[in-house]
């Protein structure tokens, strides 16, 4: 399916009332076979389900947010972050009770 698509494409982007030189047609066919590197689709075409985020994905971004107003670089705010998560993860395998902010975690 992909020959097909990267053929398609390059079909269309030539004008058969122009005369090429074999170099200009390669080129032509290698930006429609770039063009084809859609990593947002399986190899049949069809756009790719994207996947959910992880409770770390959505606990670092909450954090990140929360951590913005302290004024402090991303790299450092990222290590308060994961700090946190490093922390409420323990506590939760400690069976420590948690805490409002620590919830986000399991969800």
């Amino acid at each position: 399916m992909a020959v097909k698509q990267i053929i398609d494409r390059f079909v269309n982007s030539v004008d058969i009332n122009n005369n090429y030189s074999t170099v200009e047609l390669v080129k032509l066919l290698k930006d429609a076979a770039k063009n084809n590197k859609n990593k947002s689709t399986d190899a049949s075409g069809e756009p790719k389900a994207k996947k959910p985020p992880s409770a770390y994905n959505l606990f670092i971004k909450e954090q990140m947010e929360l951590l913005k107003s302290d004024g402090c670089s991303p790299k450092d705010r990222m290590r308060k972050a994961t700090e946190k998560w490093r922390e409420a993860k323990e506590a939760k395998a400690a069976g420590v009770p948690k805490t409002e902010e620590e919830s986000s975690v399991n969800e």
